[in-house]
C-alpha cells in the first residue's frame, strides 16, 4: 500500500488545493485524507464546521469526526477518498 505524501497549497477561506499529475495514491500531510486517482486531477477541499449540519444527525447517530467538502475537476479520475477517523477506547 504505497502512498505518496503531498502538501497542498492553502487557498483563501481555509481551502486546500492539490494538483495531482499522475495515477497513484496520495496522502495529504495536513489533513490525513488519502486520494486514489487514475490520472491528472485538481482537488479542492476544506474542513467544515458541524454547527451548521449537526441538526441533521438524528439519534442513535452522533457527530463523530471531521466534516470535509471535497471538489474535483475530473470526477472519473478520483476513484476513492479515505477519510481520517478516530476511535474512542474509553467507556
Amino acid at each position: 500500500d504505497q502512498k505518496e505524501e503531498v502538501t497542498p497549497r492553502r487557498l483563501a477561506g481555509g481551502q486546500f488545493l492539490l494538483q495531482l499529475d499522475a495515477e497513484g495514491t496520495y496522502q495529504c500531510s495536513l489533513t490525513g485524507l488519502i486520494f486514489e486517482v487514475t490520472g491528472s486531477v485538481k482537488i479542492t477541499y476544506s474542513l467544515l464546521s458541524w454547527s451548521k449540519y449537526a441538526s441533521l444527525v438524528q439519534k442513535p447517530w452522533i457527530v463523530g469526526g471531521p466534516l470535509f467538502d471535497v471538489r474535483c475537476d475530473s470526477a472519473p479520475a478520483l476513484t476513492s477518498i479515505q477519510f481520517p477517523h478516530s476511535l474512542c477506547l474509553g467507556g
